[in-house]
């Protein structure tokens, strides 16, 4: 378990208190959606509000892990994001892009956004325990089911926003932020709920047949015409975790999906030249895409932990790999505490700049990685000062 260590130790020690230091724009408020591969904010790129609810569920999280004590940043996030995105221009809902001032650039109201606020604002609710954001998210769960609802089932894309293709990835990510709504308010009343996503999953999402996971349909949930032969095997890792989380939560069982799932990505959703997750590839295994971004990697590491725990006998070097490609490819070769977002099918950086909404995805992967390695001794991790400024020492 070296690599995991590693990339636990790099994760904690690095990365979290960098993130931390370096996310908030001190002069306009809010958190960049980028910085430089230096380490310095961006400005001048709009704002995605999911982006921006990444970033306090992040810090609320790590509050929680004992990482940093970074509650007021992730409150502070979220107070700035609701003054100027929630029900701006008289519309109910949360607004699309910002920029760098705040001021509202794009008014649409997108699916993919309300499951990321209401994500944020479960955790930020549990670290903080300050009830206003709980209320916030079932406020924002209530426009999602009032609004957002579709005849055929799951909902619509957005409001005043493209309607196709329809996407598996928005569901997915608002069953998440249900399961944890579900886990810091534990209300009985969001299990239908789940279960109405999780079914959504099992009928249309998933394909029993073959082991995948459609991404692109049309209005009525049948494969898209020109797009639903696209694969994300970063997106198959996703749900490994994600049905572990709903067997965790809810009791209801993962079935056989998840190690389907799993086990089709490690056959055929990976590089033989840089060992890394193509971004895309189609239903016959042929990349579309052979190069790959951060967030799939992580998503990889998530897997596998859950893999392990489940006991597939070959998780544990399945594990290994993905840490170390992640460490190789993505973490090792930027700024300590950044990442080389994008690489291509011959494993060069193609990074323009660190999207921070990539720091969701790796803390994901560290908060799995921490349960794993704090069943023994050998997994504690000190952290002693750090960059510039001395940062409180985190154990896992």
């Amino acid at each position: 378990m070296q690599n995991s260590r590693q990339l636990l130790e790099n994760g904690v020690c690095q990365v979290v208190p960098f993130w931390a230091e370096r996310a908030w724009d001190a002069r306009n408020g809010g958190f960049f959606e980028a910085l430089d591969m230096s380490g310095r904010g961006l400005n001048g790129i709009p704002r995605r509000v999911r982006a921006q609810a990444r970033q306090s569920y992040v810090f609320a999280r790590c509050t929680l892990a004992g990482w940093v004590n970074e509650t007021e940043q992730a409150v502070e996030g979220l107070e700035r994001l609701k003054a100027h995105a929630w029900q701006a221009g008289g519309m109910g809902g949360w607004s699309h892009l910002l920029d760098d001032q705040g001021q509202v650039i794009d008014a649409r109201r997108d699916l993919y956004d309300h499951a990321f606020i209401i994500l944020a604002c479960a955790w930020v609710f549990k670290a903080s325990g300050d009830s206003t954001y709980r209320d916030l998210a079932f406020e924002t769960l209530d426009f999602v089911e009032t609004k957002m609802a579709s005849e055929q089932g799951g909902f619509i894309e957005g409001i005043g926003a493209p309607l196709q293709p329809r996407r598996q990835n928005p569901h997915m990510h608002l069953l998440e932020a249900l399961m944890a709504l579900y886990e810091t308010t534990d209300d009985p009343d969001l299990l239908p709920r789940i279960a109405g996503l999780r079914n959504l999953f099992d009928g249309t999402f998933y394909q029993s047949d073959c082991g995948q996971l459609l991404e692109f349909f049309t209005d009525d949930w049948l494969p898209h015409p020109q797009q639903g032969h696209v694969l994300e095997p970063g997106h198959f890792c996703e749900w490994v975790w994600l049905l572990a989380e709903c067997e965790r939560l809810t009791g209801w069982s993962a079935g056989e999906a998840g190690a389907a799932l799993f086990a089709n990505a490690m056959a055929r959703g990976r590089n033989s030249r840089t060992g890394l997750l193509y971004t895309s590839m189609d239903t016959s295994g042929q990349p579309i895409d052979a190069g790959s971004r951060t967030w799939m990697q992580t998503e990889w590491v998530r897997a596998a932990s859950v893999e392990l725990k489940r006991g597939n006998p070959l998780a544990a070097e399945l594990l290994e790999l993905s840490c170390e490609g992640l460490l190789k490819h993505h973490l090792g070769p930027a700024v300590a505490g950044g990442w080389a977002d994008a690489i291509d099918s011959e494993g060069m950086s193609r990074s323009a700049n660190m999207p921070g909404s990539t720091l969701y995805h790796l803390v994901g992967s560290l908060i799995e990685l921490a349960g794993l390695h704090s069943t023994d001794m050998s997994g504690e991790v000190s952290c002693g000062p750090v960059g510039a400024e001395e940062k409180p020492t985190s154990t896992v």
